[in-house]
């Protein structure tokens, strides 16, 4: 039989609903029982994985109900590439179903958001380097100033590598803040609310920006007038599609100051024009 044969055999065996009688085939009998063990291995490897990306979100709901979830989150989103980082994408978004589904999570209806938190404030830590972006065709914004008005109109404005935007029903914020464990300082504006605002969604929503200063990961909340133009950059709005918008532009010296703006690009048309 080929080696890739057997690899494919191991690999289904292995899945959270994999046909191991494949691989059974192939192995003696008194070896069989190795099986489960690297079975076991895997899944530990997975869930270590996944403790470490949603640390407070099993701190939450306990270790023993929190490895019952990946368990779930394992038998429809099996891996698929060697980079556990990656593996919890998903994560938050089947988290939010699944607590729908389940009467035993009607105090936490903010799981879902406060995982996908986590999963940015990931995502952050581990973005590439504004050196590594900043390539051709990425400009810096002192490069502006050398641009025609009508190139500097048609100018599309870069969010930084580290830079997300998350708006929440729920100030998971909050509890990221009360559990932290220390792998990441986090800041916030606002004011903690009380633990009776976690079973409720508020009147208004909450609007963090998710970034990167040196080795940590941090958020902080903005005003709607910013997360707006933040939201309209990162869309690839133009400058002059932010300004038809209306959108607030005397608060972009406040967002490059925060580097949350890094760069620019312009169309290869603009740029052959100029």
């Amino acid at each position: 039989m080929r080696l890739a044969d057997w690899q494919l055999a191991f690999v289904e065996a292995l899945s959270p609903q994999g046909d191991s009688s494949p691989l059974s085939d192939l192995v003696k009998e008194g070896e069989q029982d190795r099986l489960k063990i690297y079975h076991n291995n895997a899944f530990q490897a997975l869930n270590n994985a996944l403790q470490q990306l949603f640390s407070v979100c099993q701190i939450v709901v306990g270790e023993r109900c929190f490895s019952q979830l990946v368990k779930g989150y394992m038998r429809q989103n099996p891996l698929t590439e060697l980079n556990l980082n990656s593996y919890g994408q998903h994560f938050s978004t089947w988290l939010a179903t699944e607590i729908r589904q389940h009467s035993g999570f009607a105090a936490l209806p903010y799981l879902g958001e406060l995982a996908q938190l986590e999963w940015l404030l990931n995502q952050s830590y581990y973005a590439m380097d504004k050196a590594c972006f900043m390539q051709a065709g990425h400009y810096e914004l002192t490069e502006l100033a050398a641009l025609t008005d009508v190139q500097q109109s048609k100018v599309t404005l870069l969010l930084a590598p580290d830079v997300s935007l998350f708006t929440c029903r729920y100030p998971v914020h909050h509890v990221v803040n009360r559990h932290q464990t220390g792998k990441q300082f986090v800041e916030v504006k606002a004011e903690p609310r009380p633990a009776a605002f976690m079973t409720k969604q508020d009147d208004e929503l909450h609007h963090l920006v998710v970034y990167r200063q040196g080795y940590q990961a941090l958020f902080t909340g903005v005003e709607f007038a910013e997360m707006q133009l933040l939201q309209a950059i990162a869309a690839g709005q133009t400058l002059s599609s932010i300004t038809a918008l209306e959108l607030d532009l005397s608060l972009l010296p406040g967002l490059i100051t925060r580097r949350w703006v890094c760069g620019f690009t312009l169309s290869a048309i603009e740029q052959s024009d100029g």
